[in-house]
């Protein structure tokens, strides 16, 4: 393929990526011994999405098997303590409709179909105990008699804010088979999460007041209960401002915890390890009880028990930390015990390579000898090697010490033998001399010269590039550099990975540090001399495709095409119409209804409001489904365009609405169409 491609490649390139599936999931077993992951379809051809179940022994490459094969997998996949026997949640008896719980061994005869445990009962989350015996697990309450004879009778009026399908604790007894509530905890709060003791006789939950996302920026109660007791009684741990990322640990030297923002109350900042003693009130800092670690320069993104239940025999447990430092990831080792809490090793650490989505587990073992190896499972592709997303093992001795590391899986064939993108790290200065990271891709036998390109923008705000390889609908960098573009990708302020001032910039508002950083890599590309700066496109999706959208108001003929998917135009109105207001109000640094309060900021921070005079040719692309970021954001931007833009701006304006789809979309002829649709309206444009 040349570096400029042709229509049909490109067509059998978004047919391919659209088609292909996405290694994740890993989990390791107890003993260090199995892993177990999912090979997932991407999208949806039917009433759900296929995935497999695989399984490989650890340290031994090239040893993955399929164990079961299709169902959709949601909620992921736990052993048992007996690391033989994993549990999980799949849509095998009701295809198209997830949530009912499952059990197999791993060890059985291949074709042992897995046994359903909990049939009738939706499930939406669950933890093991540590001795095995039961499972924890969240299902929708009851509705109650009234509102059934709503439904029955077709009155489905709806009280927004209305208490219905509040989760509540279930458990399942595997000696028994039987399924029972836990009494005791309010039925007027929605469960959020759950976490067993490390003894199995308690439970710790977080409550909040209602169900949706927009609940979990609001105060969350944390609460434990002997659910053994007769007549169990909660007792109140702590309360978060907000909800903290993924479940509390309970570690078995008596401390428990949690990854929140740097600063709890803030919604954007950096994810920070707070480890609380249990017993004493949970702080913000380095205080009392509490051990805040990392947040400062570097970020703690996900937290893994790596020996559940009780201490060592010197009273300490272990925690695994997934650090992000920049575009690199290490996985460090966190030692509680009652003399404190300390990082003691770092296990593995990113060379030329990304962890896909936190897909990765951790395990300390101890061998008959009582020699100590720290296991590491992750799925890890790489950009620069040219190595799509497969299952790893990396063995360390207890100083860290590299003992083996293995390929246990050979997934996505076809992306190793794809046309080859030189892809590689580049660093700049800001405008006010903030040192900044971003990743660049080539195009195909690309050797010298200015080429047209797309700046591509990563969404969340609090997301990150890195040299991560495995396109997917909304990530446009390989099929547009097959395409022949060069593609670069800031980490913009806001961004994740380099701590609390960096993240903290986000409060700022949209527009203020972001895109000037955006700006800047263009700037430092056109200097490099690789970039024509006759021939720039902008895009991206979710928060990306709002901060495309706010480059072209802003600079009205700078760029000559731009794609925004799925992105914020009207920060007001996210505010009134997302579900999750409290952070698009600190997004957007503006809410409707405190205008008329003293001291009120009247900026104009949204794209709507500067769209007059843009001469960019925009593509829109939007799901109707779309909850996160509602319709009306991309019908109102491009009424805008056809209203106010410039000639070019107005006769190129194009949306596209997706049916059935939300904000990341589930059906492959949709995310086909958008790969296609993408690449064809920049070389219409640009």
């Amino acid at each position: 393929m040349t570096g400029n491609g042709t229509h049909h490649e490109e067509e059998d390139l978004a047919t391919r990526i659209a088609a292909s599936g996405k290694v994740r999931e890993i989990r390791l077993s107890p003993d260090g011994v199995y892993v177990v992951y999912q090979d997932q379809h991407q999208y949806k051809v039917g009433p759900s999405t296929e995935a497999d179940l695989w399984v490989a022994r650890t340290d031994v490459p090239g040893s993955a098997r399929l164990l079961v094969a299709g169902g959709c997998y949601n909620g992921g996949v736990v052993f048992h303590p007996d690391a033989r026997r994993i549990v999980f949640l799949s849509d095998r008896a009701t295809p198209g409709k997830a949530g009912q719980m499952y059990v197999l061994d791993i060890t059985a005869e291949a074709g042992t179909e897995p046994e359903a445990i909990t049939t009738g009962k939706t499930v939406q989350g669950f933890d093991i105990s540590p001795d095995g015996t039961r499972i924890a697990f969240l299902s929708p309450a009851p509705v109650g008699e009234a509102y059934t004879a709503r439904m029955k009778d077709k009155y489905d009026a709806k009280v927004y804010g209305e208490k219905v399908g509040l989760s509540q604790i279930m458990l399942y007894d595997f000696a028994t088979g039987e399924t029972s509530a836990v009494e005791g905890i309010r039925d007027d709060r929605h469960v959020e999460s759950l976490t067993w003791s490390p003894d199995s006789k308690e439970l710790l939950y977080r409550l909040r007041e209602n169900k949706g996302v927009e609940y979990s920026e609001m105060p969350i109660l944390v609460e434990r209960m002997a659910i053994a007791a007769e007549n169990p009684v909660p007792i109140r741990v702590a309360t978060y401002p907000r909800s903290p990322a993924g479940q509390n640990v309970w570690l078995g030297s008596g401390h428990i915890a949690d990854l929140q923002s740097y600063i709890p109350a803030n919604t954007l900042d950096a994810r920070t390890l707070f480890v609380h003693r249990t017993g004493e009130p949970f702080c913000t800092g380095n205080e009392g009880g509490t051990t805040r670690l990392y947040g400062d320069t570097e970020d703690a993104v996900r937290i893994v028990n790596m020996q559940a239940g009780a201490a060592n025999t010197d009273g300490e447990s272990f925690l695994a930390v997934e650090v992000c430092k920049d575009i690199d990831t290490h996985m460090d080792v966190v030692v509680c015990s009652a003399d404190g809490v300390r990082v003691v090793s770092t296990i593995f650490k990113t060379d030329d390579d990304a962890i896909w989505f936190s897909a990765w587990d951790a395990k300390r073992v101890v061998d008959a000898a009582g020699e100590v190896s720290y296991i590491f499972a992750a799925i890890l592709s790489s950009a620069t090697r040219y190595e799509p997303p497969n299952a790893f093992t990396i063995r360390v001795d207890s100083k860290g010490t590299l003992k083996t590391r293995a390929k246990l899986s050979s997934h996505l064939q076809w992306l190793a033998d794809a046309p080859r993108l030189r892809t590689e790290i580049v660093y700049w200065n800001a405008k006010d001399g903030t040192r900044l990271s971003g990743v660049v891709k080539y195009p195909p036998d690309y050797e010298s010269g200015r080429l047209p390109t797309v700046l591509f923008l990563h969404g969340g705000p609090y997301r990150r590039m890195i040299l991560d390889y495995m396109p997917y609908f909304c990530q446009w960098r390989e099929i547009l550099a097959w395409s022949g573009y060069l593609v670069i990708s800031p980490n913009y302020r806001g961004s994740q990975g380099r701590g609390h001032e960096f993240a903290d910039a986000a409060n700022l508002g949209v527009g203020v540090l972001d895109w000037p950083d955006c700006d800047s890599m263009v700037d430092e590309m056109i200097q490099r001399g690789v970039v024509d700066p006759e021939r720039l496109a902008v895009g991206g999706w979710s928060h990306g495709g709002s901060i495309a959208a706010w480059g072209i108001t802003k600079t009205k003929t700078q760029y000559k095409a731009a794609i925004i998917g799925a992105g914020a135009t009207n920060w007001e109105g996210m505010v009134m119409e997302s579900g999750s207001p409290e952070l698009e109000a600190a997004i957007g640094q503006s809410t409707p209804w405190d205008h008329d309060a003293p001291g009120e900021s009247t900026r104009k921070t949204s794209p709507i409001h500067s769209v007059s005079g843009v001469s960019t040719a925009v593509l829109i692309l939007h799901g109707d489904k779309d909850e996160r970021v509602p319709l009306g954001q991309a019908i109102g931007f491009w009424r805008g365009l056809k209203r106010r833009a410039a000639d070019r701006g107005k006769e190129a304006a194009e949306l596209v609405i997706y049916p059935r789809e939300p904000h990341g979309f589930v059906e492959r002829k949709h995310a086909e169409d958008v790969l296609r649709r993408v690449v064809a309206y920049l070389k219409m444009w640009l």
